[in-house]
């Protein structure tokens, strides 16, 4: 009886410790966020040559944690975000908001006439690939 109730406490503890200390680097190294952002016909045909779209992912404290950058984007786009566009893969969050920016001027968080944006209105799961974002001028 004794040597049973030791295991479930050393499993207990195991447990403990792989949540505040595991968890965090399983996050990171297996982050990955996708789905699909649309637009409207002729908003993509007003797009110029050399448009940008950036696609930022923010964790649950709105804090920019990965950005992932195509030129010339064609829509309907199927994308996908993972580890390697992480730039600050210590505050990945399990709860995430996306945003997508598309631009001609190449400056991230500079919004002039002409520029697209959309984002996500509720937090996703950090593992979710069915995000639907829709790009509005």
């Amino acid at each position: 009886m004794l040597k049973r109730l030791l295991w479930i406490l050393l499993l207990a503890a195991a447990g403990l410790a792989f949540s505040r200390f595991g968890y965090p680097a399983y996050l990171r190294y297996f982050f990955k966020v996708g789905g699909t952002i649309t637009t409207s016909a002729e908003t993509e045909r007003a797009l110029p040559a050399n448009s940008m779209l950036f696609i930022i992912v923010k964790n649950d404290g709105r804090v920019p944690v990965a950005v992932k950058k195509i030129i010339n984007p064609v829509f309907p786009l199927d994308f996908v975000i993972t580890r390697s566009n992480l730039i600050l893969p210590d505050l990945v969050t399990r709860q995430v908001y996306l945003e997508a920016h598309v631009n001609t001027h190449g400056l991230l968080g500079v919004f002039r006439e002409g520029d697209l944006k959309g984002e996500s209105k509720d937090a996703v799961t950090a593992f979710r690939k069915d995000v639907a974002l829709r790009l509005e001028p």
